[in-house]
């Protein structure tokens, strides 16, 4: 009787982690408001501008490339949902979505990158006063590495002063 071979599944090693280091250089804010369906939703963004200053692993073709943060923000009201509002047109009061944090894909490319998240109304607000008064400096993002130019974002770390290197 011969003995077969048993094979191993072996789970996948995880995708490695790339982080991109960035300086704010400047920052805008716009709003969009419009009806939809039965109700109305608003839209905050902040778009920081930033300078890529380093990255792990290091990609020096990357460095002095201008990225954006964007910071989302969104709310939706129902037409009707609040009885106690006596006056036209009863938008009910909002709720924030999502109300946890929710973060998208960093794209990188040869003329810079783009990365976003949507952030509950406070931490919004809050990281929005703080970029526009100019004390957040620094923002390091950790990702996914990128395949065709997109990683799925994992973290994004807004600091006064540089990160310590591990």
């Amino acid at each position: 009787m011969t003995k077969r071979k048993r094979e191993r599944r072996h789970k996948a090693p995880p995708e490695p982690e790339h982080t991109l280091l960035a300086t704010v250089k400047s920052v805008t804010v716009s709003y969009y408001v419009g009806n939809h369906g039965d109700g109305v939703s608003d839209e905050a963004i902040t778009d920081v501008l930033c300078d890529i200053v380093a990255m792990t692993p290091n990609e020096p073709k990357h460095f002095g490339k201008e990225v954006i943060c964007s910071l989302i923000c969104s709310r939706q009201y129902s037409r009707i949902d609040d009885p106690d509002e006596k006056g036209w047109p009863r938008i009910g009061k909002g709720h924030a979505v999502p109300e946890r944090p929710f973060l998208l894909n960093m794209r990188l490319g040869k003329d810079g990158g783009l990365f976003s998240a949507y952030l509950p109304e406070a931490a919004y607000w809050a990281l929005q006063a703080d970029l526009k008064s100019g004390r957040l400096k620094f923002i390091e993002a950790k990702f996914i590495e990128p395949r065709r130019g997109y990683g799925d974002l994992t973290s994004i770390y807004f600091s006064e002063t540089p990160p310590e290197e591990p």
